[in-house]
């Protein structure tokens, strides 16, 4: 027996990095700071085979926008930056019950 699902998803939250850099001999802020967002949306399709095993492929694709990044405990010293991402995944497992 055979069973195909379709599956879907969106997710949000915010981005809260450790920026580890040194920038011009300054000592560096490298404490967790909120910094920006990031928003993502997935949708896929899994076949279970044997009611046990499945494989499952994905595509996900996103935006991240990281506008205030501290790099240094001088409060005008910032970087930012944003970026798309794509990313398709391909998954085998199995399912059992405990």
């Amino acid at each position: 027996m055979i069973q195909i699902n379709l599956t879907e998803g969106a997710g949000g939250g915010f981005l809260y990095p450790k920026t580890n850099a040194k920038v011009l001999g300054k000592q560096r802020h490298d404490d967790f700071h909120v910094s920006g967002y990031g928003i993502s949306m997935k949708a896929g399709i899994n076949i279970t085979f044997l009611k046990h095993f499945y494989v499952q492929g994905e595509l996900k694709g996103g935006y991240i926008n990281m506008s205030d990044i501290r790099t240094t405990y001088d409060p005008v010293d910032r970087a930012s930056q944003e970026f798309f991402f794509f990313q398709r995944i391909i998954e085998f497992g199995g399912i059992f019950k405990i």
